[in-house]
């Protein structure tokens, strides 16, 4: 097959599950034989325009300006539909694959690819994200966000309805698409996401020799979280938590990892609830360093208050052997909840969140999971490989109907 797909982002260039997604689809792929054109961002012009991954994967990056405006967005629109013209006039194309609105605007509504079979890959509904990004403290957007949160769901309307295929990774995100845009059920599929299993494994000596690597203390509990440092993460409500409970300011230490605007609102919140002894921000982790850290870690929180539609961190902390406790917002409930409910939090308030972790802190014996046991749970459900197969074989029937 000849797969092309369009993405807002993608790993390594930009950081985030959605763009880990697109990346270790079109990588899974091409070693399967099939030709991938992967068309996405060059913010700034800070990468080649042109790169070859491997004989199968082709990445071809359009110039985007870094600030948000009215240019970024019809820049996108016009780079994106100039490489696509570009290919479509030297490749004949089997099938499109769209993993964010933005970049298939330009090429859908033009007509370019209208011959093609399209899947698109709906991570999170685009408006919502606007919205949520826009909040403050609870106030109503005013028009302006609102205008353009309509704009976005109607254009992401138009384009999801030209698809042959909504992919989700969650059940909570096909109810989502399902009612948000009146896409029928019968053309959803449910794929969820994956984790690289010969990346992301348990440490070979146990936690206790990487803390040691790591000059972490063995004598408190290491929680962890890694997000990116926006409101709708849940992280005031975690360091809250911290702060209001004198169980976990003395026996545990919390490390953050992450970057984003709330950064600074945050390690004044940390000041005011005097937790230098008891958190860490690690800023921007490597990739190359994080398993190491999930590692070390005794627990994952994930603290998220809105709009988590799949969570690859969860995955990748459980196939390192570390238990995630997370809050029961969007697909999170989904992938714990399979493996012991006792690690979820009944709310997404300070309250909720410090009473579960006092909890796992005091009787350590209930919470206790062998390594083997997570990693054992992700095996069996979460692989890139069975993402491929499954894309595979949606793609693989589209391309022989529309024949």
């Amino acid at each position: 097959m000849k797969i092309l797909i369009l993405a807002d982002v993608f790993f390594p260039d930009t950081i985030g599950g959605a763009g880990r997604v697109a990346y270790h689809l079109a990588y899974e792929l091409s070693r399967k034989q099939h030709q991938v054109h992967v068309i996405t961002r060059n913010v700034n012009n800070r990468l080649l325009s042109y790169e070859r991954l491997n004989p199968c994967l082709h990445i071809h990056r359009f110039f985007m300006p870094q600030d948000e405006s009215l240019h970024q967005i019809f820049q996108e629109i016009k780079g994106g539909l100039s490489i696509v013209k570009r290919l479509s006039a030297e490749i004949h194309f089997d099938l499109v694959c769209i993993h964010q609105c933005l970049a298939a605007i330009g090429p859908m509504l033009s007509g370019c690819l209208k011959d093609l079979p399209a899947i698109y890959y709906f991570h999170s509904p685009w408006h919502e994200e606007f919205l949520i990004k826009r909040s403050r403290d609870s106030v109503k957007p005013g028009v302006k966000v609102r205008v353009t949160a309509f704009i976005m769901r109607f254009i992401e309307k138009r384009v999801l309805h030209k698809t042959s295929r909504v992919i989700v990774l969650s059940k909570f995100m096909s109810d989502k698409v399902s009612k948000i845009h009146n896409y029928p059920n019968a053309q959803i599929r449910l794929i969820p996401g994956g984790v690289d299993l010969d990346y992301f494994h348990p440490p070979e000596g146990g936690k206790e020799e990487v803390k040691k690597e790591l000059l972490l203390p063995l004598d408190k509990t290491i929680f962890l979280t890694v997000r990116n440092l926006v409101p709708r993460m849940g992280l005031e409500n975690l360091l809250e938590a911290f702060g209001r409970s004198e169980i976990l300011m003395k026996r545990c230490l919390l490390l953050i990892g992450g970057t984003g605007f709330l950064e600074g609102r945050l390690k004044k919140i940390a000041e005011r609830l005097n937790l230098g002894e008891s958190i860490s921000f690690l800023g921007h982790i490597p990739q190359e360093t994080l398993p190491k850290i999930y590692q070390a870690a005794d627990y994952f929180i994930l603290p998220t208050e809105n709009l988590e539609g799949f969570g690859l961190v969860i995955p990748e902390a459980m196939s390192c052997g570390t238990p995630v406790v997370g809050t029961p917002v969007g697909a999170i409930e989904e992938i714990i909840g399979q493996f012991h409910r006792g690690l979820m939090f009944r709310g997404t308030g300070w309250k909720d969140l410090k009473d579960k972790l006092e909890e796992v802190v005091e009787q350590a014996d209930r919470y206790k999971f062998e390594p083997a046991v997570l990693r054992g749970f992700v095996e069996k459900r979460y692989s890139w490989k069975r993402v491929a197969d499954a894309f595979e074989k949606e793609a693989a029937f589209l391309i022989g109907d529309h024949r």
